[in-house]
């Protein structure tokens, strides 16, 4: 509707138009007017608030407010607070639900078990049910060390993997493989102490089911009830069976039996469509584009032409988009920023030569470029939602808080249409609930779930190296089951500490549940227990969607609103 204002505040107020340029602007405004009505609209309503209010300080350090917050301000600080706090709220959040999910589960075997409330009051010898959070301990000589700054975290290499594919099998990734012959240790803790799990199976006494306990699928941080007995010899617990929280309950569906699947208007009988895109990469085209010849560029405005033509394919389904992080590219660190960086440390200023080839002049270009790009989705009446990711001028530490209005002038203008949202992401779309992230939770995850794969390739040292990260589609299926965004905060991915809750606990079922910045496009459905199904039969199925970036791969995901159905469109400007 914007281009419509402005093509008539352009008339001059004393300037009488002749009649066929009255017929030409009639013309125009009806074909205005005809694409807007057959654009897609779906209600919507976010719901990162709840990440919003742990994202941040609760009071700024500095200026008037804190000096008249004074005590208050630092009360308040979350640093103040210990990491304990968390895995505590997590724990008491989980816990009825694991006990059910065992409980359940031992019901259907015809076996029964004792609950025991705190693990030092758990007997020798008795079947018992035991709920704690997972604490990996490896071997510290194995384990990488710890970096210095969030950018060289060793979890990016798999949010922006490199070209070489045997960069994932190298020595980082197997330092996380759980080997108990290497000195590694599998415990389950809570506030009253820890025992040390085996499974039963591993130690030959009983065959391996389907909840059978796998170091190598469980990280530290995940909340779980296990089911088996201690032994009073050594007082290791041999573990029958684990089960974990599964996806929470689907939320009343007072609201959402209304909205999903209604039709968008009274002419357009198409079903509403959710494009999720990542790794827009705004700034610089990628170095594969360089190798081949194509424009990064060029494919984004392709991507903008398939939105804003309704002739074009399907574009005017879509009712609402969603960026998935990755808008920017990364900072291009120069031979001159670190001298400049060395010269700044001693005479505090920064003294550059020109100033156009600094980090910051790089991200300001970036962020320019991705302000011009929404607002133009955005001037064709398309609602976009930005999720900020690891590359934007925001927190490290997670729940990332939106980019602030002042980075992107352009795009905030549109008031009802661009939703600056926090990392992670939460909505209502249409009367779906869709539930999403720029993909470094599960990156992070990726780490810690390695699985052998077949051949005996070995390195100079005589190591093996077929082993390679759980796929991003198994990793996010996984949290599905902890019914935790982030299991690994705040063990290995940076999260604010929190004392009273903890905002990554899945508090009802998402409909849709998606990461960015994925190497490929990956889609799968879940029904109530977390199984894999065909076909979304009722309100309780989840479809999970890895968004490819779009920097490597040139593809967009869209998913149907009222069938949950997926499919890719992928922009390619090389020539097969």
């Amino acid at each position: 509707m914007v281009p419509v204002f402005q093509q008539e505040s352009h008339t001059h107020p004393h300037h009488k138009p002749t009649k066929s340029a009255r017929k030409t602007r009639t013309r125009f405004l009806l074909t205005m007017t005809s694409a807007i009505a057959t654009r897609a609209y779906a209600p919507f309503e976010p719901q990162w608030s709840r990440f919003h209010e742990f994202a941040a300080p609760l009071a700024s350090s500095s200026g008037a407010g804190a000096a008249a917050g004074g005590e208050s301000a630092q009360s308040s600080h979350p640093y103040n607070r210990q990491y304990s706090h968390v895995y505590s709220a997590r724990l008491k959040l989980l816990r009825r639900r694991c006990v059910h999910n065992a409980q359940q589960s031992l019901k259907d075997d015809g076996l029964e078990a004792d609950v025991v409330e705190h693990i030092i009051e758990v007997k020798e010898g008795a079947l018992s049910i035991l709920v704690g959070t997972i604490v990996k301990e490896m071997d510290p000589k194995r384990r990488p060390a710890v970096k210095s700054t969030y950018t060289d975290a060793s979890a990016q290499m798999f949010l922006f993997p490199s070209d070489d594919k045997k960069a994932e099998k190298q020595e980082p990734l197997r330092s996380f493989m759980f080997d108990k012959e290497k000195g590694d240790v599998l415990h389950l803790e809570d506030e009253s102490g820890r025992v040390e799990l085996v499974s039963a199976a591993d130690i030959g006494g009983e065959t391996k089911n389907d909840n059978s306990l796998d170091p190598n699928q469980v990280a530290t941080g995940v909340v779980a009830a296990v089911v088996g007995k201690v032994d009073s010899g050594t007082g290791v617990m041999h573990v029958h069976s684990i089960h974990f929280a599964g996806p929470p309950p689907v939320e009343s569906a007072s609201t959402k039996e209304g909205l999903r699947g209604a039709s968008i208007n009274d002419e357009e009988k198409n079903d509403p469509i959710l494009l999720l895109v990542s790794g827009l990469g705004c700034g610089s085209d990628s170095p594969a584009d360089a190798a081949t010849g194509a424009s990064l560029s060029l494919r984004r405005e392709m991507l903008l032409d398939y939105l804003t033509d309704p002739q074009l394919g399907d574009g005017s389904s879509v009712c609402r988009v969603v960026v998935a992080g990755g808008g920017i590219t990364a900072p291009v660190n120069t031979a001159e920023d670190k001298e400049n960086t060395k010269k700044a440390s001693s005479n505090n200023e920064t003294k550059t030569k020109a100033g156009k080839y600094d980090s910051t002049s790089n991200v300001t270009f970036s962020l320019r470029e991705l302000d011009l790009y929404i607002a133009e989705i955005l001037s064709s009446g398309i609602p976009v939602d930005y999720i900020p990711g690891w590359n934007d001028p925001t927190n490290a530490n997670w729940p990332q808080r939106p980019l602030h209005s002042c980075l992107l002038p352009n795009s905030v203008g549109f008031v009802d249409l661009f939703r600056r949202s926090t990392n992670p992401y939460e909505s209502d779309c249409n009367g779906v609930k869709v539930l999403g992230s720029d993909g470094l939770n599960v990156a992070d995850l990726r780490r810690f779930l390695p699985k052998k794969c077949d051949g005996d390739e070995v390195n100079d040292e005589g190591a093996e190296v077929n082993i390679s990260p759980s796929s991003s589609i198994d990793a996010l299926h996984q949290t599905l089951k902890f019914s935790h965004i982030a299991p690994t905060g705040p063990d290995s991915l940076p999260t604010f500490p929190s004392s009273e809750t903890d905002p990554f606990v899945m508090t009802s079922r998402p409909s849709v549940y998606f990461v960015g910045n994925c190497n490929e496009f990956e889609a799968r459905l879940v029904g109530g227990k977390c199984e894999t199904i065909d076909t979304a039969a009722d309100d309780s199925a989840t479809r999970l969607v890895c968004v490819p970036s779009f920097a490597k791969t040139g593809e967009v995901v869209l998913v149907n609103l009222r069938t949950l159905e997926c499919d890719v469109v992928s922009f390619t400007d090389v020539s097969p």
